[in-house]
């Protein structure tokens, strides 16, 4: 038999609202197995809305966590950072975070991770109602506690559009003086780089620094025909443009087609724009997302493209 939810899609409720509405235990984890049901956290549920977001998911588990925890408690971290919209590469996010303003008193539940912050510096804004640390602070904390590659691909999202300013991540790094990950908050503030258009281009960045064969490359590189028409700008190049990379996101061709057009004829365009790069003699190497997390093998696609191209 199936549950009837008496709940509209959407609005949260608690195992005890679900009892005095004549929901049993069984009803609930049978609607959960059907899909008809989201677990939030411990104790927490709501229908899905028809084409519910990540976004929007993690939206109401933040506003079921602050009902629940801490008086004057804030979205934070992993969590603050898909509300703000940047990007979660390397990062964890199955809890919900949060940041008390208080010397001490951090802890974690299965679903909740309570942060604790000196005194007066949670620096805090809203974002659809809800109260989130701000920008500089949700990257900081997510370098802290997520690690280089995270904080990267973050720093280097919230530069190139302008929701934060290198300035604005100095000063929040120096608020954190003497807390533990802020050396690898600072590392990823001086790595950061606005011209990295996509976490696929930051993660590769972060990756290639591993590689002492590797030397650092120049993103955005245009080129020129001998003419002095623009023949392509290209994610990496090395030298003086004698090896180009691209990062193959999932999305990269798809994202290049105007409405109407057939993804058949973007790859197309984008044959023949390489074909025109190798006309100038230049060596062009691609890399994929698994090629990022097998790092012995991009390593080698690297060092190939670097001997082939005469670069030492």
């Amino acid at each position: 038999m199936t549950p009837v939810i008496p709940f509209p899609p959407g609005q949260p409720f608690t195992t005890a609202e679900a009892t005095r509405a004549g929901l049993s235990h069984r009803a609930l984890t049978t609607a959960i197995a059907q899909g008809r049901l989201i677990k939030a956290r411990h104790g927490w549920f709501h229908a899905p809305e028809s084409g519910e977001s990540t976004r929007d998911a993690t939206a109401r588990s933040a506003r079921i966590a602050l009902d629940k925890d801490p008086t004057g408690a804030v979205i934070s971290h992993h969590t603050a950072a898909a509300l703000h919209g940047l990007p979660l590469v390397r990062a964890r996010t199955d809890h919900v975070h949060l940041t008390v303003d208080r010397p001490t008193g951090g802890r974690r539940t299965p679903h909740v991770r309570v942060h604790s912050s000196p005194r007066n510096s949670l620096e805090t804004t809203e974002v659809d109602g809800i109260p989130v640390t701000c920008t500089a602070r949700t990257i900081v904390d997510l370098a802290r506690s997520a690690g280089f590659d995270a904080g990267v691909c973050a720093a280097d999202h919230a530069l190139r559009h302008r929701m934060v300013t290198a300035d604005e991540l100095l000063m929040e790094v120096g608020r954190h003086r003497g807390r533990i990950g802020v050396a690898i908050a600072r590392d990823v503030v001086d790595f950061a780089d606005p011209l990295a258009e996509s976490p696929g281009e930051s993660l590769s960045r972060c990756v290639m620094r591993r590689f002492r064969g590797v030397p650092a490359p120049r993103l955005q590189h245009q080129y020129v025909s001998r003419d002095g028409s623009r023949v392509a700008r290209t994610d990496f190049s090395w030298g003086d443009g004698a090896l180009a990379g691209e990062f193959d996101g999932k999305t990269k061709y798809s994202g290049c087609a105007a409405d109407g057009d057939d993804p058949g004829e973007v790859v197309w365009r984008e044959k023949r724009r390489e074909d025109r790069l190798r006309a100038l003699g230049v060596i062009v190497i691609r890399w994929v997302w698994a090629d990022l997390y097998a790092p012995n093998r991009f390593e080698r696609l690297l060092i190939d493209g670097l001997r082939r191209s005469g670069i030492r």
